[in-house]
């Protein structure tokens, strides 16, 4: 026996002590970061003495220009993630056993997850619908309208009506609380007469040839009827009408992709890749499908296609 194989051998508690450690300490400046970026964006001091120690570590974590030199609504996306994530992640550790479908009531959560969601509305805009055939075009015309599938608390839709004039908003969600809030949320924009909501799931809409536009979120709509949704979204839209499939982005690392499959399946949704959804598309009827370019660090990947 060799004197290595004799000396001590690493002790894995210790070994997983250091890790959980490391990664305490991640939570930590994340919750750091979104406390200074709340302060700053709401114009709300924090305590002073808290004030003090969590300069201290931005200071230490030399990102203080980076948060100065970002624009409010930039910081309020960056805000929205943060917090949708760290307190759905708290609800996997305490309630891991809730998991597989969105079963979700706390107000916190549910805002967060619109705000979240209103900030692809800027993206779809500028940069996606220009990319797809006559999409900007329906969009600004007097009789544009949008099909917003799992409408949460209305993030997307009041965002998308703010962005486009004359835009018409059918917002659908099977899901209470949300629908709730997303009245809310609509009257005290004083959008209620451009974004209409129902309490509905997407297996039983049955709209025809109404929408210029659907975004369907995979990542809350379960396997056993993605299908189904397909078709209905694809008899919803009129011809030529366009569908954003979106799914969580699995990254370029395992560890990541490992992370979305799992919050996925945890909020009750489909687990795909963009090659088993162009199949899905195809099957459905949509042509000239296309999965859209996406950054590896994007919260979502998304794959378009267009009815006939």
């Amino acid at each position: 026996m060799t004197s290595k194989a004799k000396g001590k051998q690493p002790d894995p508690s210790q070994n997983l002590r250091k890790y959980v450690n490391n990664h305490i300490r991640s939570n930590t400046i994340l919750a750091v970061l979104g406390a200074t970026l709340n302060a700053r964006v709401t114009g709300t001091p924090l305590q002073p003495k808290i004030q003090v120690q969590i300069d201290e570590v931005i200071d230490a974590l030399g990102i203080g220009d980076m948060v100065e030199e970002t624009s409010t609504a930039i910081l309020r996306q960056i805000i929205a993630d943060i917090r949708f994530n760290m307190l759905l992640d708290a609800k996997l550790f305490s309630r891991a056993n809730d998991g597989l479908v969105w079963t979700h009531d706390e107000t916190d959560i549910l805002q967060a997850g619109g705000e979240v969601s209103a900030g692809f509305a800027e993206v779809l805009t500028h940069k996606i619908a220009p990319s797809l055939d006559g999409l900007s075009q329906r969009l600004g015309s007097p009789n544009g309208s949008f099909l917003d599938v799992g409408v949460g608390t209305a993030g997307l839709a009041i965002a998308m009506a703010n962005l486009w004039s004359y835009l018409k908003i059918v917002g659908i969600d099977p899901w209470k609380p949300s629908v709730i809030l997303a009245q809310e949320n609509v009257q005290n924009a004083g959008l209620a007469e451009r974004i209409q909501l129902r309490e509905q799931a997407v297996e039983a809409f049955s709209d025809t040839d109404q929408f210029d536009l659907a975004w369907l979120p995979s990542a809350f709509i379960p396997e056993g009827v993605i299908f189904t949704a397909c078709e209905n979204v694809y008899r919803a839209l009129r011809p030529g009408g366009w569908l954003l499939f979106a799914m969580a982005n699995p990254g370029n690392d395992s560890v990541t992709a490992s992370l979305v499959r799992l919050r996925t399946v945890f909020w009750g949704g489909s687990l795909m890749s963009p090659l088993q959804i162009e199949t899905l598309l195809r099957e459905t009827g949509f042509v000239d499908i296309r999965i859209l370019p996406s950054p590896p660090d994007a919260v979502v990947a998304l794959v378009a296609g267009r009815r006939m």
